[in-house]
């Protein structure tokens, strides 16, 4: 009896040990708060889920990539800083930073916001286009770019490929939600 006894309690705290694993697992998944560029006056604020990673290419942007089971998608942050598209439409300064992926025209334009940490809108303009890949493939992109000053523009990229699920499309929600860019 004392041996039975025994061994329903190694198992109800086995039980109870795994009921704590499992809540644990079930709890949100802490973000990491990033600053980028790390420096300027202009500074995109992320708040990026466990899991996904950065990495920064070689134009100084920052790229923010999910987990590997789900890299359907990324989102792109940079601030462009650039005289030879002073006083140009938003419109130019699209078609210009297009043209480093090969999109050479974009399908749709439409108004774009974003809240700074204060509260204040910040407006600027979406861009549709397809990136070209091998084999007749293409990406989708959606570029957003907020005019901040008369030569500097913020832009964040959405690129997708086919293949995208539900759960990926809400978890890059999710990080564009979670982004904001402030003037400092």
């Amino acid at each position: 009896m004392a041996i039975r006894r025994g061994l329903a309690g190694l198992t109800m705290r086995r039980l109870v040990l795994l009921l704590c694993v499992l809540a644990a697992g079930a709890l949100p998944a802490q973000a990491k708060a990033l600053r980028f560029p790390q420096t300027g006056k202009h500074v995109f604020l992320v708040d990026l889920p466990k899991g996904w990673q950065t990495k920064t290419d070689a134009r100084g942007g920052l790229l923010l990539i999910p987990p590997s089971q789900s890299q359907h998608a990324m989102i792109y942050l940079a601030i462009l800083v650039d005289d030879k598209l002073r006083g140009q439409p938003v419109s130019a300064v699209a078609a210009e930073v297009a043209k480093s992926v090969g999109v050479e025209t974009f399908d749709k334009e439409e108004p774009a916001r974003m809240t700074d940490p204060q509260g204040a809108v910040l407006r600027g303009t979406a861009f549709y286009g397809n990136i070209p890949e091998r084999r007749g493939l293409s990406r989708k992109a959606k570029i957003v770019i907020f005019p901040l000053e008369p030569n500097t523009w913020a832009q964040a990229w959405t690129v997708t490929q086919p293949g995208m699920n539900p759960v990926e499309y809400k978890a890059v929600d999710q990080v564009l939600n979670n982004i904001t860019l402030t003037t400092e």
